[in-house]
């Protein structure tokens, strides 16, 4: 069995495993397959090239004024400024230890199981990374505390006579951003949030399931429904609903060159087969920038992430397409039933 499992994990290359990886992650990511993770080709060479952070230039609008020609009179310049996105680059890794792997080996691709169980590693960090960094922009609080977005992006109706979600709070959380609102194409929710949606739609007909909708998943208002566990209420039964425009956070993985990324060992002695295996990679949300106040180690935790204090923005309000809402639901009220329409 030992020699067995061996032979396994050695037909497996480094670059077999990061293309599979990569690949299983855009087959079954649903924020990669919505389009709020997107990658961003110059993100992979600055990670190539190694460092702890990645920068990207950020142009302010230019201060253009319609200026009356007169002879003699010389048109004054507007000007624009240069800000920086920053960006932390996320060293990360895991390992495994296989001493009795009859299950897997009884099956028809081993190798292909044990990349398998890889692929879904990287989707369920991928979405912690991003939960960690949605925590920190949206944060309740004061000074340090606050979120980078919290004045800015959220529309909060938990304390609102009727705090169940409803389209009236989507349309309105919406319109955050104006005449940008149209960007916002994704919604994030909780199961329980799209159950009450769900509910509401004998009336409301806003919500579209995937069997219904021809473009193959779940719509709510035209936008398309993730689902997502990790959106749990608060204390106080509080839900945070999420809208993103389409390319909301940057997602890059590249290897830099002294990193091996698959690396097999084996203890004889104990007959012990060890898989190790490394990530560099970049999730950035557009508009804001990393500030690296407090890190734990050389890089970035997802605690670190969760800080407010290490965000801040370099964009204008209606150029950040991510909006948060804030409510409740039917379920966890006695005395307050699901809107109906108009």
């Amino acid at each position: 069995m030992a020699n067995e499992i061996t032979k396994i994990l050695d037909t497996i290359t480094p670059e077999q495993y990061t293309k599979y990886t990569n690949w299983y992650a855009e087959q079954h990511s649903a924020f990669i397959q919505s389009g709020i993770l997107v990658p961003t080709p110059t993100l992979d060479q600055m990670i190539v090239a190694g460092g702890l952070l990645v920068t990207m230039p950020e142009w302010s609008k230019t201060a253009l004024v319609d200026q009356v020609l007169e002879e003699d009179t010389a048109l004054e310049t507007g000007k624009t400024s240069a800000r920086k996105q920053v960006a932390p680059v996320l060293y990360r890794g895991t390992g495994a230890a296989y001493t009795d792997l009859a299950a897997i080996v009884s099956g028809s691709n081993p190798a292909t199981q044990i990349l398998n169980d890889f692929g879904v590693y990287t989707i369920e960090s991928d979405q912690e990374i991003l939960q960690a960094i949605i925590k920190a922009l949206f944060a309740k609080g004061t000074g340090q505390n606050k979120g980078a977005l919290a004045d800015t992006h959220v529309s909060d109706q938990s304390t609102s006579k009727n705090p169940v979600i409803c389209p009236e709070m989507v349309i309105d959380a919406r319109s955050i951003l104006g005449t940008s609102r149209s960007k916002l194409s994704v919604i994030a929710m909780h199961s329980k949030v799209k159950a009450e949606l769900e509910k509401q739609n004998t009336q409301t007909k806003h919500f579209i399931p995937a069997s219904d909708s021809k473009s193959g998943f779940d719509t709510y208002l035209g936008m398309r429904v993730v689902e997502d566990d990790a959106l749990l209420p608060d204390a106080n039964g509080i839900y945070d609903t999420y809208l993103y425009a389409t390319g909301a956070f940057g997602r890059n993985t590249a290897t830099p060159t002294d990193m091996v990324t698959y690396e097999p060992d084996r203890d004889k002695a104990k007959g012990n087969n060890m898989l190790y295996v490394r990530r560099a990679r970049v999730i950035h949300p557009f508009g804001l920038a990393f500030e690296n106040d407090q890190v734990s180690g050389l890089t970035p935790t997802n605690s670190d992430l969760a800080l407010p204090k290490n965000w801040k923005k370099v964009r204008e309000d209606k150029k950040i397409g991510l909006v948060c809402l804030r409510h409740k639901i039917s379920a966890d009220l006695e005395e307050v039933t699901p809107p109906a329409e108009g």
